[in-house]
């Protein structure tokens, strides 16, 4: 018996641990994973961080390089804080503009971020939005805006004229902390961590050059279809036209007009395209070759539609209770005939069978005046001999 105690004990005991083990290490688990932020890391939110630009212009077409440019003015625009996990929250007056920005993962594709500026400068032309930071560039070629909140920026710079050649630097965003570049003009070495982003922010823009002799500038816009024969297409859309931030003008395209649209403008300016959905059978997207816009316009797929939810049956009616059946009526004695109207039996029989046929002349057959009530007396005498003389028989053998 005290085997099997011990025996007991030691099974009690091992299911015990087993189940603390189970308790308590996906806790310890969960929360070094959620210390790490799924392997991100976190950022560091009591570290300061700074914004620079640098502004060096290589060779462009046939205009030769220039090397790094100073006297470039750069405007800085908060458009999202950040958390230590790299979570983003849109500010004001960008938090109206319904952008989906979330994380570095939701504004990872191209058209999200060139979506983001062209509604962000759009939204700062309408409501004479300052900026947060602004910054001039010096004869290294950096503008640098010093100590700034963490977030994502959305970064202007003014176009610069020197010899009659224009260059200008494309709008741009900015994550701070996020990816520096290791050398200049080349890419940056950031993994995607915070716990390797850098908190001194160095951002290149795009940029391009023109010759002001040669202005006016000519543009264009073109409208794509992507859709299975367009029976639903609309006859015509809606596009308007801004030049850096504020609507220049508003256009509709058809087949009337091949679907296209040209203008011509003087140089350093920075022109956006949208389309004017007036259905929601499309999904719009405008892309820039240059100084081309193509408005592409894909077809939704369809939604069945929802059946209508069944009427609820009515409840059956409750029956009439029946009503109770009248009480049946007692019938009239009938009157006892009197003998008279007793037909006679002669009578009766000729009746039924109408009258007799004619015998020797005669229709009716003399009455002998004899009396039935004898013959059922002497057939019941017959039967009792009968059955007297059969056991009288049987006696005898």
């Amino acid at each position: 018996m005290k085997i099997f105690e011990k025996v007991k004990k030691l099974i009690v005991g091992a299911a015990a641990l087993s189940m603390s083990a189970m308790l308590l290490l996906p806790g310890v688990a969960a929360s070094a994973s959620s210390d790490n932020n799924n392997g991100l890391g976190t950022i560091d939110m009591n570290k300061d961080a700074t914004l620079s630009v640098y502004y060096y212009f290589n060779s462009y077409g046939d205009i030769p390089e220039y090397g790094k440019m100073a006297g470039v003015n750069v405007k800085a625009y908060k458009i999202a804080s950040i958390s230590a996990t790299g979570q983003f929250t849109v500010v004001s007056p960008f938090d109206s503009l319904g952008l989906d920005i979330t994380d570095m993962y939701s504004v990872a594709d191209q058209d999200k971020w060139n979506n983001i500026i062209t509604e962000a400068s759009k939204c700062i032309a309408a409501n004479g939005v300052q900026p947060s930071y602004t910054a001039t560039s010096d004869a290294e070629g950096y503008a640098k805006f010093g100590k700034v909140d963490k977030g994502l920026y959305l970064g202007v710079s003014d176009p610069v004229v020197i010899d009659q050649i224009q260059y200008k630097y494309w709008d741009f965003l900015s994550v701070v902390p996020g990816p520096n570049n290791l050398e200049e003009n080349q890419g940056n070495g950031w993994d995607g961590t915070w716990s390797n982003a850098s908190y001194d922010v160095v951002a290149i823009p795009k940029r391009e050059a023109v010759h002001l002799e040669d202005d006016p500038e000519p543009f264009s816009v073109y409208k794509q279809w992507i859709d299975n024969g367009g029976e639903d297409r609309p006859k015509s859309i809606t596009v308007k036209i801004y030049c850096d931030g504020n609507l220049l003008e508003t256009v509709d395209l058809s087949n009337e007009n091949n679907w296209q649209y040209s203008w011509q403008y003087e140089k350093g300016h920075n022109f956006t395209v949208e389309e004017v959905m007036n259905t929601d059978d499309y999904t719009s997207n405008v892309s820039r070759n240059e100084n081309s816009f193509i408005v592409v316009n894909t077809k939704n797929p369809e939604t069945p539609e929802t059946p209508d939810k069944p009427n609820k049956p009515s409840s059956p009616k409750k029956p009439d209770k029946p009503d109770n059946p009248e009480s049946p009526t007692t019938p009239d004695t009938p009157d006892n005939p009197t003998p008279d109207d007793t037909p006679d039996v002669l009578g009766a029989i000729r009746d039924f069978i109408g009258e007799l046929p004619e015998v020797l002349g005669a229709r009716r057959l003399p009455q002998t005046g004899q009396l039935w009530w004898p013959i059922p007396v002497l057939a019941i005498l017959g039967i009792l001999l009968i059955i007297f003389g059969f056991r009288s028989e049987k006696h005898r053998k």
